[in-house]
């Protein structure tokens, strides 16, 4: 399962695929989370920075984008 990890997003347990972003794993849940600049068609390059999101990793809080942080192991995301 090298390539598959664990995350939640708003309480949810998952198992995603590890090249996924959080906005990938938000959508394909039904979790809406507000973009401007995100488009399928470019790399995504997080210049609006609408797409904020709260996450705990490593024993430490951030804010960062979810249209380009890719998910990792034991990740924890907070979109509200």
């Amino acid at each position: 399962m090298k390539d598959k990890v664990e995350i939640k997003i708003d309480g949810k347990e998952l198992i995603v695929p590890s090249s996924a972003t959080i906005l990938d794993v938000a959508n394909e849940i039904g979790i809406y989370i507000p973009t401007l600049c995100h488009n399928d068609a470019l790399k995504p390059y997080a210049s609006c920075r609408m797409c904020l999101v709260e996450i705990y990793t490593n024993g430490r809080k951030r804010i960062v984008t979810a249209c380009n942080y890719k998910v990792e192991n034991g990740l924890e995301v907070y979109t509200t």
